[in-house]
């Protein structure tokens, strides 16, 4: 008989594998004895020796448990290994940077210089990183809402608030060496000196830095961990960082000395009116070149991450054809109510939904999306509603009622919220302007709305937004009631509808988790004597 042994957590290259790869340790072979035992001994395969030799595949194995996950590649999704290698890369880059711009801090500190004193460097790394801690908190408070929804958007303004800060730390001796402007000198007595403000600024870009860095760390180890190996995928990633930082040390030491032998032979006394020395240009060289290296690593590596969440941004670009194709056929004959046309509309719509890895979103509009919301503003308060119907007129009121010019009545709002969305969790307004193309549209969900029901919603308005705006000369009410139609056609799987959130899971989306850009508020509609 003979026996192979395997394991089972490493992959051998195929999703398919039941059994693992075999090891390259050994494989042993069993006979029978004279007394009917058996004798084990390793088999006499020179292939299979010369693996167990080979120091070049131990070492391959060793670095590969060291700083990859269990079972790669099978165990995280993909995208990994290339997204490490241009994370790591901005991560030395970053660590190079730090080095050409500290010794800029520390001169622009009073290192050297006998007349500062160690009291008011003290003093003023104090300040410095009080003013990062309250801005950090304040940034925390504003832009914590929005870190699940926009991992990628956040993750490269972390590296981008890094850039800003180490170039404010490297620009602090020059900056301090330029003539100060007379209005600064009249509020001398207000401000804090240059040098605490500038270092000030740099802390805190710093402090945005690692807040937006260490919320989009969570998302990205869940996106690749897939075989609930979460752990493991974030030790690894510790593990590659203490690489990248071992690296980083061990190249900046040399850099370091070599930009000090250049100090040593620049001659101060001739500088005149130049701002910068000769190594103060070099050291701005190599800085601007690993910060371009930095950026386009970066950009790269976000490229490479295809999440499978859908916020605003993938919603869009993954359901634009959707969108179209529905506006189409509300706009196709607003008299028309043939179920066949929908039928046909909704068949085409299951064929137009690509997987993740077919969606790429724009980073920069993503960023400006969430800054600016646009034509469609989703989960409003009630309160927004107040001032959408304080000065128009009701113009979704029941068939045949007079509700009266700019005033909306209980009666009208009954006749809107039970006739267009009673048996909806969200409720649609329009905001009319005198240009129709510009009118905007609001969503309020209602109490009990779920992930299903902002999807509808948020698909409901994009419909909807896209037939006013491609113009149309029938009534706001009209293009309300037949995109809510064919919206109900995309949920209702039935004989002239789909399910269109199976759909989606079955593409390979998480619908477990939607991040489309709703607000918390939620509103309830009571009786009075309720």
């Amino acid at each position: 008989m003979k026996f192979r042994e395997y394991n089972i957590t490493v992959s051998s290259g195929g999703s398919n594998s039941s059994a693992g790869k075999e090891s390259d340790s050994f494989v042993l072979g069993a006979s029978a004895g004279a007394d009917n035992t058996l004798v084990w001994r390793r088999c006499n395969s020179a292939t299979v020796d010369a693996k167990a030799r080979s120091l070049l595949n131990r070492l391959r194995q060793v670095g590969r448990d060291l700083f990859l996950p269990v079972g790669y590649p099978d165990s995280v999704a993909e995208g990994y290994l290339e997204y490490q290698f241009y994370d790591s890369l901005q991560g030395l880059c970053t660590y190079l940077r730090g080095v050409v711009s500290t010794s800029a801090v520390l001169v622009a500190a009073g290192v050297g210089d006998a007349e500062a004193t160690a009291m008011s460097a003290a003093m003023t790394w104090a300040i410095r990183d009080g003013f990062g801690m309250i801005g950090g908190l304040f940034f925390s408070y504003k832009a914590s809402p929005h870190f699940d929804a926009h991992v990628k958007e956040f993750r490269l303004l972390a590296d981008v608030f890094n850039d800003i800060g180490l170039t404010l730390d490297l620009a602090l001796p020059i900056l301090l060496t330029l003539t100060t402007p007379s209005w600064i000198s009249v509020l001398s007595t207000y401000i804090p000196s240059p040098y605490l403000l500038l270092t000030s600024l740099s802390t805190l870009c710093k402090v945005f830095c690692g807040i937006c860095a260490g919320a989009t760390k969570g998302n990205i180890t869940d996106h690749f961990a897939i075989s609930g190996n979460r752990a493991d995928v974030n030790a690894k990633e510790n593990t590659q960082e203490t690489l990248v930082s071992l690296m980083g040390m061990i190249m900046g030491v040399g850099l370091a000395k070599w930009l000090h032998c250049l100090e040593k032979e620049d001659d101060t006394s001739a500088l005149g009116d130049k701002l910068m020395t000769d190594t103060q240009y070099i050291s701005w060289t190599i800085f601007m070149i690993l910060t371009v290296i930095h950026i386009w690593a970066n950009y790269v590596s976000i490229q490479r991450l295809q999440l499978r969440t859908l916020n605003g941004a993938r919603a869009k670009v993954l359901l634009q054809q959707l969108v179209e194709n529905c506006s189409d056929w509300v706009m196709r004959d607003i008299t028309d109510d043939d179920d066949a046309a929908r039928i046909r509309t909704t068949e085409r719509c299951e064929k137009m939904i690509k997987s993740p890895r077919q969606i790429k979103e724009s980073l920069w509009s993503s960023l400006l999306e969430m800054l600016w919301k646009g034509d469609i503003h989703l989960g409003i308060r009630l309160r927004d509603v107040a001032k959408i119907t304080a000065n128009r007129s009701p113009i979704y009121g029941g068939d045949g009622v007079e509700l009266g010019k700019n005033k909306w009545s209980s009666l009208a709002w009954q006749s809107y919220l039970n006739d267009e969305f009673g048996h909806e969790n969200f409720v649609i307004f329009i905001d009319e302007k005198p240009i129709k193309s510009q009118s905007t549209i609001s969503v309020l969900m209602k109490v009990g709305a779920g992930d299903v029901d902002e999807l509808k919603a948020f698909i409901h308005a994009r419909i909807l937004h896209r037939c006013i705006e491609r113009g149309t000369d029938a009534s706001h009410r009209i293009l309300l009631r037949r995109s809510h139609k064919i919206t109900e056609c995309l949920f209702e799987k039935g004989k002239i509808g789909i399910d269109l959130h199976s759909i989606l899971s079955h593409a390979g989306w998480d619908m477990s988790r939607l991040y489309l850009g709703f607000s918390p508020w939620r509103f309830e509609c009571t009786n009075k004597d309720d």
